[in-house]
């Protein structure tokens, strides 16, 4: 696979190059399962998008104190929007 740089934006923002984008079949509005392992981040597309909704389920009963409450909240909130509108 191309290896590529990026440098990130304000708050920690990246893009996903093109390139790589296109070897993953990911469109411009996808998941990715974030985490690190032996100091290295780990970025994984979410494939299916029964995959995607068990992930935001998961993430909707996260706890822990690693992250900022406000920002917490406002992805939760674009979270529960997402599930609303699958269940219409």
């Amino acid at each position: 696979m191309d290896m590529q740089f990026v440098k990130s934006f304000s708050k920690g923002q990246i893009t996903i190059p093109k390139i790589i984008r296109d070897s993953f079949g990911l469109s411009d509005n996808f998941w990715l399962k974030l985490y690190i392992d032996q100091g290295k981040i780990i970025a994984e597309p979410v494939e299916k998008e029964k995959n995607k909704s068990d992930y935001q389920k998961k993430l909707l009963n996260i706890k822990g104190d690693w992250i900022n409450t406000r920002e917490l909240a406002k992805n939760r909130g674009q979270i529960e929007k997402q599930l609303a509108s699958r269940s219409l």
